[in-house]
């Protein structure tokens, strides 16, 4: 990693990557803005979030100098998985970019990992292969932490074309940049300090107001007395007049309250409406607040969890999605209750008919996949595992589409109808030789037993009765 201040441009190199990745600190720390909100704003890993890569592409180097983010919709759960209309958003975002000038053209798309390290998953691949497939454009992948700096790590297709997905060539910090300075103090009596140390927490100018001058005595008064004008040259004689003493007073005495003793002050008739002035405008400020809560409660729930340690809750990242009638189940594979799990059960509600129970061993489970062949608009599904120390943690999610349209039956062809009968009436003919020769065969067997049967006879005559004399 190299970084110039002057030209504020960093570098990203390794010797598998056959050209050098050049990008703006300040893009990556507003992409790295948006990826921290993202990651705070919903509980157990919050939503992740991506969009495209905006630079130019000259021969050994990707410039990244802006980016375009993409809103998705997260039908398909928390994770950065693309909807139908995420892809056709997709498509439009990367087909704006290319009318834009030759130093803001597609040069590849980030995104986030929450639940997950910095890898790039099957979907991740599809993504880049179908709307990056040039060989210089690249993939970028945050991982954002409570309580450490936000991880990433760059992909790129080597000389043979193939990605190294199962993790980066070498991973990068994004520490937060200061803030940007606001405007400059107007003029108006203020100068600079001579050694002004800036701090991002200290909000205010840099500039101070000089003292008050009440205390230096102003200049002297001078005045010139010209000569009298006699043909003579003139003198001008410099008198200095010393400025007017002040006069000094002796500073009064402070007033103290006369004490009333045994008596009640009157009550002033403005109280109640202080009073009520107060309520109001408390009320004003907490209305405004809860407005405006969206802007200010996700940063000072940030704020709160970064000061107060806690664990990490588990999640399974259950998801599903639809192709074609075949509902896709998904859950993340590498996260550690699924790792740690000793079984699972998968519950199907399809429609208003019984749940369907489906029980997933750890093998099962390692697969982070199920097909599931849908029967009506509306399937809940319900993810259970079980820890080692009997903790039972549960994950629900549901779709909601129209069945896919059933495609009426081809019309058969005139030919082909005619083979049929042709094959029909031939395997009826087969048929009918198969009874007639199975007829002829139960007829020779019956001969050849007679047959058998009289030669039997023959070889053995019966014995002759015996005479009696």
């Amino acid at each position: 990693m190299e970084h110039s201040a002057e030209i504020a441009v960093s570098k990203w190199s390794v010797p598998e990557c056959a050209f050098e990745i050049e990008y703006s600190p300040r893009v990556l720390d507003d992409i790295r803005l948006a990826v921290v909100d993202a990651f705070f704003s919903l509980p157990r890993g919050g939503a992740e979030i991506g969009g495209i890569l905006l630079g130019k592409w000259e021969e050994g180097h990707v410039s990244i100098t802006g980016f375009q983010p993409l809103d998705c919709e997260h039908a398909l759960g928390p994770s950065f998985t693309l909807s139908p209309r995420d892809q056709t958003q997709m498509a439009e975002l990367i087909a704006a970019a290319r009318r834009n000038g030759p130093d803001r053209q597609p040069v590849g798309w980030y995104h986030s990992h929450t639940r997950s390290e910095i890898f790039l998953s099957d979907a991740d691949l599809a993504i880049h292969n179908r709307y990056f497939p040039e060989p210089w454009q690249v993939a970028l992948v945050l991982k954002p932490h409570t309580f450490e700096p936000t991880r990433g790590g760059f992909f790129f297709r080597d000389s043979t074309g193939s990605i190294k997905s199962e993790a980066s060539c070498q991973e990068f910090r994004l520490e937060a940049m200061p803030l940007r300075p606001g405007g400059t103090p107007s003029a108006g009596g203020l100068r600079p300090r001579k050694q002004a140390r800036q701090d991002p927490a200290v909000t205010g100018s840099l500039f101070e107001i000089p003292p008050a001058t009440d205390d230096i005595p102003p200049p002297p008064i001078v005045m010139r007395e010209p000569a009298k004008p006699k043909g003579r040259v003139p003198i001008t004689r410099e008198i200095q007049v010393d400025p007017p003493v002040r006069e000094t007073r002796p500073e009064a005495p402070p007033a103290y309250p006369t004490p009333n003793f045994g008596q009640s002050s009157p009550q002033r008739p403005w109280r109640p409406f202080k009073v009520a002035l107060i309520l109001a405008i408390g009320v004003a400020i907490g209305g405004a607040g809860y407005e405006t809560r969206e802007s200010w409660l996700p940063w000072t729930l940030a704020k709160a969890r970064a000061v107060l340690p806690h664990e990490p809750d588990p999640y399974l990242a259950l998801a599903v999605g639809d192709d074609n009638g075949q509902l896709k189940i998904q859950w993340d594979r590498n996260a550690p209750a699924v790792r740690n799990a000793l079984d699972g059960t998968l519950e199907i509600v399809d429609g208003n008919s019984l749940p369907q129970s489906l029980r997933l061993d750890g093998a099962h489970l390692a697969t982070g996949t199920i097909i599931y062949a849908r029967q009506a608009e509306r399937v809940d599904v319900t993810l259970m595992v079980t820890e080692p120390a009997g903790q039972m943690i549960k994950e629900q999610t549901s779709f909601l589409g129209r069945l896919p349209a059933q495609k009426p039956p081809a019309a058969d062809d005139s030919q082909a109808a005619k083979d049929r009968d042709a094959e029909a009436q031939r395997a009826d003919k087969l048929q009918k030789d198969l009874t007639i020769q199975a007829a002829k065969t139960r007829r020779l067997e019956k001969d050849l037993k007679n047959m058998r049967e009289q030669l039997e006879k023959s070889k053995h005559p019966p014995a002759a009765p015996l005479k009696n004399d």
